[in-house]
């Protein structure tokens, strides 16, 4: 969504207009997921075969993972850009801000979560230690950067959040008519992706656990959960 609407507005000159426009065109992708449930169109998502959503997971874990090398790096002017040249040519043109520190503890926390995901393969009664893994790792690095002040250390650290719940933002959807055409075009096109990324992952689910997946039910699900999302500050999510 932000690489759509980038080609529109810039987020860094005109930043609340590129909100209004990023909660708008949730607005509209709920509101065609939530049609298409309702239209009983759920049928759609068995002509998308195994190897089309494997494929697709697989690419979305390759740009999540490509995401997470600003963390990990500890890179502070990272590219904004999601495909993979950009992203490493940011990566190789930033050494000079690279934390070896920050490594260290990024791969012993993504240790430990592989740990965690094999003892509850290979175990699966203890199937809770994967589960617990992630929270147990932001709790442990949370108390280790607080007492030994890590951001001292040449540690990259989150710094202090925001507190409090989301504002409400139905009043910042925009239905201006000069933006109209992208905001609808951009909430088709991530709608799309976000309820492929959703039926994906749930008939892999389904798979594993022998259950039947219900389209129409996927599709209004998702749908009103992004309208009643986009009210509530929050940008297109999925499944």
């Amino acid at each position: 969504m932000g690489s759509l609407l980038r080609q529109v507005v810039s987020p860094s000159s005109s930043p609340a207009l590129f909100l209004q426009l990023a909660f708008t065109s949730t607005f509209f992708a709920g509101l065609f997921q939530a049609a298409l449930g309702i239209l009983r169109l759920g049928f759609i998502i068995d002509y998308l075969s195994k190897a089309t959503l494997v494929g697709f997971m697989a690419g979305a874990a390759i740009i999540v993972s490509l995401q997470q090398l600003k963390g990990l790096l500890g890179i502070v002017h990272f590219s904004q850009q999601m495909a993979l040249v950009p992203v490493m040519s940011s990566v190789f043109h930033e050494t000079r801000e690279w934390s070896w520190q920050t490594v260290i503890m990024g791969i012993c926390f993504l240790g430990l979560l592989l740990l965690a995901r094999h003892i509850s393969t290979k175990k699966p009664k203890l199937f809770w230690v994967s589960a617990g893994a992630p929270l147990a790792s932001v709790i442990v690095s949370t108390l280790l950067v607080f007492l030994f002040k890590a951001q001292k250390h040449g540690i990259s650290v989150i710094g202090e959040l925001k507190r409090g719940l989301n504002s409400p933002s139905w009043d910042k959807l925009l239905f201006h008519s000069f933006y109209l055409g992208t905001t609808v075009k951009v909430g088709l096109i991530t709608g799309i992706v976000s309820l492929a990324e959703g039926v994906a992952v749930g008939r892999t689910f389904a798979a594993l656990k022998g259950y039947k997946v219900d389209g129409n039910k996927e599709m209004m699900a998702i749908g009103i959960m992004n309208i009643i999302g986009s009210c509530t500050s929050c940008y297109i999510t999925t499944g």
